[in-house]
């Protein structure tokens, strides 16, 4: 995917409206950088009530030189009230082989992790998939609509990727086990 498609797929309004909003992602800009950002809440409870509220942010940013802004953001990155965690996955050219940590006050105030990651290569580690798979999934999105097709109005199903055959259904019939079973 080229650079300024994969800047259209961050900042382009028409997919902030039918893809980013979805996920709970707005635009953001700073540092230089563009791209999208979402806060999580996380609510600990027991029987009597609420016991502790952090959150956690996650940051998905276009950078076309992913090692030197990468260093910049670690090195310029400040803690965030009630904000335990900040992931960055940069959108680059070049995919990361792991991700650059930094803590805030030993933990206790947070910490920053960065990852670069090329759209389309294989998923990175288990903590930054869900936003590797997002960036995937918008590139899809921003495809069709560059070719025309709303997604929101038409749904584009892709077999290959499902592992069902067009016109199979997924599940048997109830009997149907039992008929291969006993069949002569």
């Amino acid at each position: 995917m080229e650079g300024d498609a994969v800047v259209d797929i961050l900042v382009d309004p028409k997919m902030l409206e039918i893809f980013w909003n979805e996920y709970g992602f707005l635009n953001w800009s700073d540092l230089g950088l563009q791209g999208v950002f979402r806060r999580v809440t996380f609510r600990k409870s027991s029987l009597m009530g609420e016991v502790a509220r952090y959150f956690s942010d996650d940051y998905i940013i276009w950078a076309p030189d992913s090692t030197v802004t990468g260093r910049q953001i670690i090195e310029g990155w400040k803690p965030a009230e009630d904000v335990m965690s900040h992931r960055i996955l940069l959108v680059a050219s070049e995919s990361g082989d792991e991700p650059l940590h930094r803590s805030f006050g030993f933990g206790f105030r947070g910490w920053v992790e960065v990852l670069a990651y090329s759209p389309g290569d294989p998923l990175p580690i288990r903590k930054f998939a869900d936003l590797s798979t997002l960036v995937n999934n918008a590139g899809i999105v921003y495809g069709k609509l560059q070719e025309g097709v709303n997604p929101v109005k038409e749904r584009v199903m892709d077999f290959k990727k499902r592992g069902v055959v067009p016109g199979k259904s997924r599940k048997a019939a109830p009997f149907d086990v039992f008929k291969n079973l006993f069949r002569r």
